[in-house]
């Protein structure tokens, strides 16, 4: 008999509470969904799949509270585009969660280019994260949306600030 599966929520500053959980009446809704009025004063989560178009909702992107990006699989990169467009250029300041499956390596990544939360099923990666463990390479040689120092020659060498 396998064990029910825990879902937690980890940012860089640790595990917290999943405050768009199912008992917080967070309303997600589809990039289809989104075209009308967003409805009551809850807190409302776009949900982008693989392949959406961010732009089919850029208008409205400040209405959410939350945009999750769903990853069918670990090396589905298109999540990692979704994320920085939001954050570069449409300047999307609310909560970007990963979710779906990703692995660990990919998650200073994932910071790099916007993403503020993930939703973590996978026990031993939960273990190494409670550790504080996040596999990060502190040396890198494209941008990112985050503010990082320059290192070394190259010009797009980055350390992390």
């Amino acid at each position: 008999m396998s064990e029910p599966i825990q879902t937690r929520i980890w940012t860089q500053q640790g595990f917290v509470e999943d405050r768009f959980g199912p008992s917080s009446g967070a309303i997600l809704t589809s990039p289809e969904e989104a075209t009308g009025k967003l409805g009551g004063s809850g807190l409302h989560v776009l949900v982008l799949e693989a392949g959406d178009e961010v732009h089919a909702v850029v208008s409205r992107i400040h209405e959410f509270d939350a945009v999750f990006v769903r990853f069918p699989v670990f090396s589905d990169g298109r999540g990692f585009s979704a994320a920085r467009l939001l954050r570069e250029k449409h300047a999307y300041k609310g909560e970007i969660r990963a979710t779906g499956k990703y692995i660990l390596d990919q998650i200073p990544m994932m910071i790099r280019v916007g993403f503020s939360a993930f939703e973590v099923t996978h026990g031993p990666t939960i273990a190494r994260l409670e550790a504080g463990d996040t596999a990060e390479v502190p040396l890198y040689l494209q941008p990112a949306y985050a503010t990082e120092q320059k290192a070394g020659e190259r010009a797009w060498a980055r350390r992390r600030a």
